[in-house]
């Protein structure tokens, strides 16, 4: 019994020991998401992203649009053609769309690859761009995922994005 006791007298000293040191540590949350999308600096990576593979996409295009060609000539002058032309310009066809359907998915692969890159680049800022705010704010720590609900005094992000938005004025 008087073990018991013991335990209990040591897990209550525990509890309020460390109670009284938790007291001394701040936490903050911040919305990844939220920054991610939000961010000046988001835009800027994905119009640098489209001038990047602009030309390639005119290419895409322009193809589409020789393919829309022939199948328009087909279509009008079949009944001129013999069936060794028509079957040339239909196998013509079929292969013009294979190239083009391979571009467009190695375009699509490239530039969500490129995305991806840039993307993990901004988040590198945005995480020192965090702790920047949180040794400012003299935070212990900053939580970014797994958090249900936070006090407005708690949420740090509008002013990580203010952070970044200077930043933004500041390179442009």
């Amino acid at each position: 019994m008087e073990r018991r006791w013991l335990v209990t007298l040591l897990a209550l000293g525990i509890g309020l020991f460390g109670s009284a040191h938790a007291a001394d540590v701040t936490v903050a949350v911040v919305n990844a998401l939220r920054l991610q999308s939000e961010a000046p600096q988001v835009a800027s990576v994905r119009e640098k992203i489209k001038v990047e593979f602009a030309a390639r996409e005119a290419k895409t295009v322009a193809q589409q649009e020789q393919i829309e060609q022939l199948e328009q000539k087909l279509l009008r002058e079949r009944d001129g053609m013999s069936d060794a032309e028509a079957k040339s310009l239909q196998r013509d066809i079929r292969s013009r769309t294979l190239r083009l359907e391979n571009a467009k998915e190695e375009l699509e692969s490239d530039r969500r690859l490129r995305l991806s890159e840039e993307m993990d680049r901004l988040r590198r800022v945005l995480a020192e761009v965090i702790a920047d705010v949180a040794k400012a704010e003299s935070l212990d720590i900053v939580l970014e995922s797994g958090v249900t609900w936070a006090s407005d005094r708690a949420n740090i992000t509008d002013k990580v994005l203010q952070r970044m938005r200077e930043l933004d004025a500041a390179g442009k």
